[in-house]
């Protein structure tokens, strides 16, 4: 049921981003505007119409996806073209390599990373008016050729998205790095836990040998010099783990 109801969701959203652009479409194609700057305002101020109306129906924000497919709408309704191109001799091509540590294996990896610097060129076909905006590219895979396509591909994309003022919850640079620094904690946890439980499966082995040694726990914390309390907290403080397992090592080298 819970499937079904998602599904039903998506395609409402999908039915009234859909539904938004061709009520949007229609009504640009009735307004006249005769100069470059004026189109791409426009365009600027119907992309704001549809985050709004998009937030009329309970949804928080547009998807991408919605918003590109509007632009280029736009930009055919309003017969004006985009032209990306790269800077002659900025292409650079260049390798890096780096360590994978997925599957808990170390991998040295070699990927191709590209560079360029970019114009997108607006021209207004019934004007010919011209505005050229620079930008770059960068893109990074383990073949050139996918790297230059997938950076060209997002190059186009941020562009449009960034030239017409679009925040999406995807690009917001303060969730992208509370998000990459809650994963680091979180692995960094992982590590620690990892490094925990085999000093502390050592101590265990060690604490077991010193009672048939010593015949009974408690002779084991006197031998130590600690009370049950404080063997407990020392077994389950990081810092104080190495000092216990040193300790009981001794004392089961002792005659």
């Amino acid at each position: 049921m819970a499937d079904k109801k998602e599904k039903q969701d998506l395609t409402v959203e999908e039915n009234t981003a859909q539904e938004n652009i061709e009520k949007i479409i229609d009504e640009v194609k009735k307004e006249k505007v005769d100069n470059l700057d004026a189109k791409l305002q426009m365009i600027k101020s119907k992309i704001c119409i549809m985050k709004k109306n998009a937030k009329g129906f309970n949804y928080n924000y547009v998807d991408e996806e919605s918003i590109l497919l509007l632009l280029n709408e736009l930009l055919l309704a309003l017969n004006v073209r985009l032209i990306p191109s790269i800077v002659p001799r900025t292409l650079n091509v260049d390798s890096i390599q780096y360590k994978s540590y997925k599957d808990k294996s170390e991998k040295d990896i070699t990927d191709a990373l590209i560079s360029a610097d970019m114009i997108f060129k607006f021209k207004d076909i019934d004007s010919g008016e011209i505005e050229e905006v620079t930008w770059s590219l960068a893109g990074q895979q383990s073949d050139a050729s996918q790297a230059l396509g997938s950076g060209l591909t997002y190059a186009n994309r941020y562009f449009l998205l960034k030239y017409f003022n679009v925040a999406t919850s995807k690009d917001d640079p303060d969730k992208i790095r509370s998000e990459q620094k809650k994963k680091e904690e979180e692995e960094k946890k992982k590590e620690e836990g990892i490094i925990l439980n085999t000093i502390q499966t050592k101590i265990k082995k060690k604490f077991a040998e010193a009672i048939q040694k010593y015949q009974s726990k408690d002779q084991v914390y006197i031998e130590l010099g600690v009370s049950r309390n404080d063997w407990t907290k020392d077994f389950n403080n990081p810092t104080k783990q190495n000092d216990l397992l040193e300790q009981l090592e001794n004392i089961l080298k002792e005659q």
